[in-house]
């Protein structure tokens, strides 16, 4: 999953009035729902712009330039200024989907688990609900990238090598600092105001980065943090970009270099419905209810109407191969 971090004590203890009590009030469910889902949604950190929808759909514009349509000229004295315009950007047009499911957990299930009935069923829908969320969006990246080069070939220079081949030669092993650097170059070079901060991959590619000589022999060793005592949890940033690892990647081959600040956002609808708790911009509802068909068992609910959007398609670059 994105975003690993310390797994948290269970909130849900005791008999089975305990835990009935728990699923009869919303905002304690949301809380835990929130605890299990904050941190964890890739889409949230890369898209970063939030847009509340209304009518189900979004009107956005994409690539819109910082720079006027020509470069400004020599007046004389009281003459006309030449004239110039500030066109905006290419109109396009998203629609929100809710995302969402039921999970049902039985009186039986509680009563022989306890808390951990309630509590799994909960880890289940967050898990669901982000994976769905954030392929949708890595996907939707994915496709309005359109700047890319193979790993081993920044620039345009030299043979492709995916990040897995280690040789002695430097001239043959992979150079993941070096494809890195060469992303970010070639989206700051497009002048246009990007500043890439993030480098998404997934988790084996992310582990030959730190692997590979180049990287380790910049790394601080004499500290109890370091990445050969902690891990890639102790590995928070290279060439300026912080790492995020995900397994929900179109192609798991791939890495994206990114300014998370101008790349886009999360359109998100909120939909009057008075039983659910939460936010729909920055996470996942959730509803919590006996079955009403009265089947001995508690339903638990998690959505979010969201639709991911990419405005500055310059602002994210694609590395294949590695």
């Amino acid at each position: 999953m994105p975003h690993i971090y310390p797994p948290v004590a269970p909130s849900i203890s005791g008999d089975v009035l305990t835990i009935s009590r728990f699923l009869n009030s919303p905002a304690a469910v949301q809380r835990r729902l929130r605890t299990l889902t904050e941190n964890r949604f890739i889409a949230d950190v890369l898209l970063s712009g939030r847009f509340e929808v209304s009518g189900g759909s979004i009107l956005y514009e994409q690539s819109e330039s910082i720079f006027t349509s020509k470069a400004p000229e020599s007046v004389a004295p009281g003459t006309e200024y030449p004239m110039a315009s500030a066109a905006p950007g290419t109109a396009a047009l998203a629609a929100v989907t809710k995302w969402g499911q039921d999970v049902p957990v039985t009186d039986e299930h509680i009563g022989r688990y306890g808390g951990r009935a309630v509590e799994v069923a909960m880890i289940k829908i967050a898990n669901q609900i982000i994976k769905q969320v954030d392929a949708v969006a890595l996907a939707v990246i994915a496709a309005a990238t359109t700047a890319t080069r193979a790993a081993g070939s920044p620039g345009g220079v030299g043979s492709a090598r995916a990040w897995s081949v280690v040789t002695s030669d430097p001239a043959t092993t992979a150079a993941p600092l070096m494809d890195l650097m060469g992303a970010a170059a070639e989206i700051r070079a497009l002048d246009q105001g990007y500043e890439p901060d993030v480098a998404v991959m997934n988790d084996m590619s992310l582990a030959r980065v730190v692997g590979t000589a180049a990287i380790i022999a910049g790394l601080p060793r004499e500290d109890r943090n370091s990445v050969t005592a902690a891990g890639l949890a102790a590995f928070r940033e290279i060439a300026g970009l912080t790492p995020l690892a995900t397994n929900n990647l179109p192609v798991a081959s791939t890495c994206f270099v990114i300014d998370s600040t101008m790349l886009g956002g999360l359109g998100y609808e909120r939909i009057p419905s008075p039983e659910y708790q939460g936010d729909p911009a920055n996470g996942v509802e959730s509803y919590s209810r006996r079955d009403p068909a009265a089947n001995d068992r508690w339903i638990v609910r998690g959505r979010r109407p969201v639709v991911p959007i990419v405005q500055e398609p310059g602002a994210s670059f694609k590395i294949t191969g590695v």
